[in-house]
């Protein structure tokens, strides 16, 4: 019944092409490959943590429930005066020796992407299953995390460019005049800037590098392309009769841009958008590398490649780690993008 309540809703010319898309193993494999590194980069917490998912705790008032994973709590609801960090062992062992009853059911991998631990530089082991960095960090940890951040990054990239670059590209396309040959102006100027060069500037001014401050960096030259393709197709589409015939019948420019041009001019558009995606965490994975994207102590993809560039001859798991990772994540995302393409193609 939802089926077909969604059939009906769906115009025919969207039911076919979807079709097309789904017929591709490309695409079946691709989101398959993506849904699952989206997944566990998603619940990272649930996978690797140094504190429990649950610890229940038996209490004079009853057994009460923590999230430890989740929620940070403080050492003072434990009873904890010489610490500020809860031991959430050394309070199972203490509650056991006073004769309470408690438990915990632990993460897979019992670390977190900061704790920095004895085992400096150690290979893959039980312990760590992709070894150590340099700072005794687990790799596994930081791998999970580091792939949220790019994934939350290059989402994030993708939604604000588009949105602005649609907008602005509409503007251009439609009304055209002196707002057109201003943005025009502010492209070309913007194309004769280095990238690299504003990074390294706001990096040396700001002395430090956020995920907000990195985001707006890219995000200057992000939607430039994406406004040129929305200008190119609105003007196309603004030259057509149905444009002068709405007006004429009394419609207004409004009416004729949400009900007639962006639903023609945003389909060869959003085609781009997995490679908008995955521009945006390879933008952020080289900014990392270089030592210009995000601030430490914070996980990254870019950044464990630099360290494994450092240490290729000794710790050759810290390079293969993250490649693997990395063209994975890529790889899945521009197989979906090249479904896309074939299947929303408007020649097809």
């Amino acid at each position: 019944m939802i089926r077909a309540a969604l059939a009906r809703r769906i115009s025919p010319l969207l039911q076919r092409r979807l079709s097309v898309f789904w017929r591709q193993r490309r695409a079946r494999v691709g989101l398959a490959l993506f849904a699952t590194l989206f997944f566990f980069a998603l619940t990272a917490e649930v996978w690797s943590h140094q504190n429990p998912l649950l610890f229940a705790r038996k209490t004079e008032s009853g057994t009460r429930i923590y999230f430890p994973a989740i929620v940070s709590y403080t050492a003072e609801e434990f009873g904890i005066q010489d610490a500020f960090v809860v031991d959430y062992n050394q309070v199972i062992d203490a509650d056991r020796a006073a004769g309470r009853n408690s438990w915990a059911i632990w993460p897979l991998n019992q670390w977190d992407p900061y704790v920095q631990t004895p085992d400096v530089m150690t290979p893959p082991s039980k312990s760590h299953w992709l070894g150590t960095d340099n700072l005794g960090r687990d790799v596994t940890a930081r791998l999970l995390y580091g792939m949220r951040v790019s994934l939350s990054f290059g989402l994030l990239l993708w939604a604000l460019s588009f949105t602005g670059g649609v907008i602005i590209g509409v503007c251009q396309g439609y009304f055209v005049g002196w707002f057109d040959f201003a943005v025009e102006r502010l492209k070309e100027l913007a194309e004769i800037i280095p990238f690299l060069s504003v990074v390294i500037l706001v990096n040396g001014v700001v002395k430090g590098q956020g995920f907000a401050l990195t985001l707006g960096i890219v995000l200057l030259f992000a939607w430039i392309n994406i406004s040129s393709q929305m200008r190119a197709q609105v003007l196309a589409l603004r030259q057509r009769e149905f444009a002068d015939a709405v007006i004429a019948m009394g419609g207004t420019h409004a009416r004729i841009i949400f009900k007639h041009i962006l639903p023609n001019a945003l389909t060869p558009v959003l085609t781009l958008t997995p490679f908008a995606i995955s521009a945006g965490i390879g933008t952020l994975t080289v900014l990392d590398y270089l030592g210009y994207g995000l601030s430490p102590p914070t996980p990254s993809i870019g950044e464990l490649l630099a360290q494994g560039r450092n240490y290729i001859t000794n710790a050759v798991w810290l390079l293969l780690a993250p490649t693997t990772a990395l063209v994975l994540l890529l790889v899945s995302i521009n197989m979906i993008g090249e479904a896309l393409r074939e299947a929303f193609d408007p020649r097809a």
